[in-house]
């Protein structure tokens, strides 16, 4: 690890100094080699001592170790170098020392920021971590600022895997920051020490999901989700998520398009200043890497970096400096994980990772939400061994001759039967006997077609752009979506909406298509038809909560149970299937023609087949 020298090359500098000596370093690193000497001369000018400062941090961050200095720490670590030792060592507070109402239990270690001190409170009898902030920091208005936002925006969320907040104070002239005191490692150290087996790394990241859908529902955005950031405890594994430090709470709509900000935005615009970076670089998302506006969307981001890293072991970006790595992030795709691991890594699993780093925002998972469905879903279809590590393709490989072995043995069996029975069957068979007809076996005919939903989310009083998704997802009141399908044959389409169950309520259903305005009344589709659901409106998601399922049937032929509900699809009944006996025959018709068809999921669109003249599929639609 290559720091900054210590042996009298730089001189003691106040927090002012290094303060502007860190805004051009971190400035800097961003570019490439010609801009950053441009940027470099530009702001340093005529101060040849400003230059080389500057100049020494960078060229240690160029060589230093991507573990290091992940992130432009390189800046941080140097200020620690530049302040003198002994100076630093009398600031540090001793086992056993007072500190307010804490008592100084062991020292913990230290980072950017200053300190950490494991500490006994006196009031609550409880041990937790103090975070004692550093004096040059704490001098700093700006970084103070950012330090009381960290404070009040993790202490107003309360999710089981989310670092809980106790108290920030100031003792003896010392900023500090209690939390609860985790006992455990970081993600970081965790993946450096084991190659974890899909059934943790599915439990890691659902936790890690479930605390920014929590933070994302009080409108918060970490900005810097990493495993650095993340804890596991050691007792039960719990997962917390830590250093909110970078968050900030998302501005209300109806302020974006005014150039007006609102009064928490204004509390940190200096931390979304055009042309600033916030994050670690190679976990930011595109739009975090240049330095635009982000939503929730960009730890969605991070976290499918997290993941692709606990599958395959290697980060998907990275490069030499930090300017090359923006570049990836930026325009490359990450290497598929079948190119960069020796496992097999589930399809569904890999499906889920691009969706959560698509590089365009709008054709990312568009809440975490929506990731943690999936998430629990797979872990749910792979719960029946969850030790199981991944089998890799070598073992697969391995195996194939003992199939082929079998595979042989019984074709062995099948044609030596087949021979008995022929010679056995031929002594009964006189010679003026004709031989038998060929006996062809009837084809079976097979039903397929694809479905997405294009949905428009309603937010803050106004429709968002709308997005495509594969299937199922969370809707809340006012949500919009459109049923895309095409089949592959000619058939006959009905799409039929249940509303939630309730318990002691009659089912009630709405006929959804055909109507009087799709398809001009007709169930009849060709092949490759796109049909759309509603054709010139959408369907819209009332406060009723629960779970609706918008049944899809396809058929060869015409199913007189639904044909019979058409007449109810009409405006003056909106497709509200009022009569009860028919309403019971559509209840019976689809529950004994549940046909269970195969479901394979891509990124923006879902594909049934079936054997049979029959496809019946049931799409949830869950909303709250």
């Amino acid at each position: 690890m290559a720091l900054p020298p210590t042996d009298g090359e730089f001189p003691q500098l106040n927090p002012e100094r290094w303060q502007q000596i860190s805004q051009i370093f971190n400035s800097a690193i961003a570019l490439d080699n010609e801009a950053r000497a441009a940027y470099v001369n530009e702001q340093c000018g005529s101060d040849d001592s400003l230059r080389a400062e500057v100049e020494k941090l960078i060229e240690s961050h160029q060589q230093a170790s991507a573990d290091d200095f992940i992130g432009g720490c390189a800046a941080d670590d140097g200020a620690a170098l530049l302040i003198d030792e002994d100076e630093a060592e009398a600031r540090r507070l001793k086992k056993g020392q007072q500190f307010g109402s804490y008592t100084i239990l062991d020292r913990l270690g230290a980072g950017g920021m200053g300190q950490v001190y494991l500490a006994k409170d006196s009031r609550l009898e409880r041990t937790v971590a103090l975070k004692v902030i550093s004096p040059d920091i704490s001098a700093d208005k700006r970084r103070m600022q950012r330090f009381r936002q960290e404070a009040k925006v993790a202490s107003s969320l309360n999710q089981p895997n989310i670092l809980t907040i106790f108290e920030f104070g100031e003792v003896a002239g010392l900023s500090f920051l209690a939390t609860e005191h985790i006992d455990g490692v970081t993600l970081r150290k965790h993946l450096h020490k084991n190659r974890l087996k899909l059934a943790e790394i599915l439990d890691i990241a659902i936790q890690i999901v479930a605390a920014l859908d929590a933070a994302h529902e009080a409108r918060i955005v970490h900005r810097d989700i990493k495993p650095e950031n993340v804890m596991i405890r050691r007792r039960d594994h719990l997962v917390k998520v830590l250093d909110f430090g970078l968050a900030k709470i998302t501005e209300k709509r109806s302020t974006a398009f005014t150039g007006q900000e609102s009064d928490l935005e204004a509390a940190t615009a200096f931390k979304t200043a055009p042309g600033q970076i916030m994050g670690t670089i190679s976990y930011m998302s595109p739009e975090q890497a240049q330095a635009r506006e982000v939503d929730e969307r960009t730890d969605i981001w991070s976290t499918g970096v997290i993941l692709y890293e606990m599958v395959a072991g290697v980060q998907p970006f990275g490069g030499p400096t930090t300017g090359h790595t923006l570049v990836q992030i930026i325009d490359n795709e990450p290497p598929p994980l079948t190119k960069v691991t020796d496992v097999q890594v589930p399809a569904e699993l890999q499906r889920i990772i691009r969706k959560a780093m698509a590089k365009d925002a709008d054709e990312r998972y568009q809440s975490a939400r929506d990731l943690l469905i999936d998430l629990r879903a797979l872990r749910v279809f792979l719960e029946h061994d969850p030790q199981a590590p991944y089998p890799t393709r070598h073992a697969l490989h391995e195996r194939k001759p003992i199939v082929t072995w079998v595979l042989a043995v019984v074709a062995l069996l099948v044609v030596g039967g087949v021979a008995a029975w022929y010679l056995s069957s031929e002594k009964t068979v006189t010679s003026n006997t004709p031989p038998p007809a060929a006996i062809t076996a009837p084809a079976v005919a097979e039903q397929k077609l694809t479905y997405w939903i294009t949905v428009r989310k309603f937010r803050e009083g106004k429709y968002q752009k709308p997005f495509t998704v594969a299937g199922e997802i969370n809707f809340e009141v006012g949500d919009q979506i459109r049923l895309n399908v095409r089949p592959t044959q000619a058939g006959h389409l009905y799409l039929l909406n249940e509303g939630p169950r309730q318990e002691s309520a009659t089912t009630q259903f709405i006929v959804a298509f055909p109507s009087t305005t799709a398809n001009k009344g007709s169930s009849s589709v060709t092949a490759d038809q796109q049909v759309l659901v509603p054709e010139t409106s959408w369907l819209a998601f009332d406060r009723e909560q629960g779970v609706e399922r918008l049944w899809l049937v396809f058929s060869e032929d015409p199913v007189s149970e639904l044909e019979s509900a058409g007449r109810f699809a009409n405006p003056q009944s909106r497709g509200l299937v009022t009569d009860a006996a028919q309403n019971k025959l559509i209840q019976d018709f689809l529950s004994s023609h549940s046909t269970k068809p195969e479901a394979e999921k891509g990124d923006n669109e879902t594909t049934l087949k079936t054997s049979g003249k029959l496809l019946v599929y049931p799409i949830r639609l869950e909303h709250h």
